[in-house]
């Protein structure tokens, strides 16, 4: 008993000395404060200064600018290539690009990746096309197609000089048209139908074959500064209410911690504890702005209050944002028209456009005339394919607003 009261008095002393001490340190701080409260003042309101325009500058930094800007001689690395697109370093040792343009190659693959495997069935979608009507729209485009490819055709086996002996006789055809015999004449509208349609289903039954969307939503955002500005848009329009936190967190967060760091300075004088402080305040401020903005991911009850990250609270917001962003300016038909015939996949276009000319050529002849294409040459065959192929350009305009609509790629999204 007699050793335990012993340490209890020592303690009590030990207490005693303590709380004198902490007295006289609080008392000197508080007589530091009174003699420089304005400088004293100005600690947390440069903290939040500061917290603000580092938030500011770094969003501002995520997407501007657009292209490289510093010294010539110090670009930046290149960490990797995505269809002929470098993926880059936004920093060079003497320069800046924003993050988003810098690796917009690689954002936008990222993003056409999960939209490809986890949204969206790319034949299901495609297959929501009726044929009939495809053919019905582009119809009316075959016999500017027919007479372009004739004289083409016609015209390249001749020399320059008879050149226009093919035009010619292409016109002459062309007015002998509507003095043709009815019967006929729908023969050969049926038979135009017939083959557009056809050639639909085939591209259907072969979408990963002759569209490659990860090039076309890659080249749509990343290549060009158009490119790249139209990624950053997206970006910034889904994230706008997160960026704007983002950088207003800074100046409440900071101001919290600046007032933390003045305390401490009354304290601690010594000239580190102001710059270990500020880049604490930095730090910390970009960490919870960042915790608020992702998590809680699902809504979690904490007491009266429903927590939970400020993106997630907008995922149904966002999502149709995204869609309606992603299939006005990127998944457009006339983008996955320009893919399909002038993309990575454009030969293998050509080539189901020529096995099907020859496929259809050989099944009218068959029906007609108890013959087919077997001991036949099909090189003229596959010459008016290409022709055909290369025309299409300029005569598909009438199919974007019905594939546009038909393929309902927003509610998919």
């Amino acid at each position: 008993l007699g050793r335990m009261s012993m340490l209890f008095v020592a303690i009590a002393r030990l207490l005693n000395r303590a709380s004198g001490a902490i007295a006289h340190h609080c008392a000197r701080a508080w007589k530091k404060f009174r003699m420089t409260w304005k400088a004293s003042l100005m600690i947390p309101l440069v903290a939040a200064f500061v917290g603000w325009f580092t938030n500011w500058l770094a969003v501002k930094m995520i997407f501007l600018p657009v292209s490289f800007w510093g010294f010539p001689p110090f670009h930046q690395w290149v960490v990797g290539s995505l269809y002929g697109i470098d993926i880059l370093q936004p920093g060079g040792l003497f320069g800046w690009q924003g993050i988003v343009p810098a690796k917009a190659a690689q954002m936008a693959f990222n993003m056409v990746e999960m939209v490809t495997t986890r949204l969206v069935d790319v034949s299901e979608v495609f297959s929501r096309l009726d044929p009939q009507m495809i053919a019905s729209l582009l119809k009316p485009e075959v016999p500017q197609m027919a007479k372009e490819i004739g004289q083409q055709v016609l015209s390249s086996g001749l020399p320059q000089s008879l050149a226009g002996f093919a035009s010619q006789v292409v016109g002459h055809v062309e007015g002998l048209v509507p003095t043709m015999d009815g019967s006929l004449l729908g023969e050969v509208d049926t038979l135009q139908t017939e083959f557009l349609a056809g050639f639909t289903v085939e591209l259907q039954k072969q979408t990963e074959r002759v569209i490659d969307l990860k090039e076309l939503v890659v080249k749509a955002l990343a290549e060009g500064v158009h490119g790249k500005k139209t990624l950053s848009d997206l970006f910034e329009m889904c994230g706008r209410d997160e960026l704007k936190f983002l950088t207003n967190s800074g100046l409440w967060f900071g101001g919290l911690l600046g007032v933390i760091q003045m305390v401490l300075w009354m304290f601690w004088d010594n000239p580190w504890t102001l710059t270990v402080g500020g880049g604490i305040v930095g730090l910390a401020t970009n960490w919870m702005a960042l915790k608020c903005i992702f998590e809680p991911v699902q809504p979690t009850q904490v007491g009266p209050f429903v927590l939970q990250g400020l993106f997630l609270k907008r995922q149904h917001e966002v999502s149709g944002e995204f869609s309606d962003f992603l299939t006005a300016r990127v998944l457009t038909s006339e983008n996955i028209w320009s893919n399909m015939l002038l993309g990575g996949k454009a030969e293998e276009f050509r080539a189901v456009l020529r096995e099907y000319t020859r496929t259809f050529t050989d099944t009218v002849m068959m029906r007609k005339f108890g013959v087919g294409l077997e001991g036949y040459d099909v090189a003229n065959l596959d010459i008016v394919a290409n022709q055909l192929a290369d025309k299409l350009p300029e005569h598909i305009g009438g199919l974007h607003k019905y594939i546009d609509m038909t393929l309902g790629l927003t509610a998919d999204m």
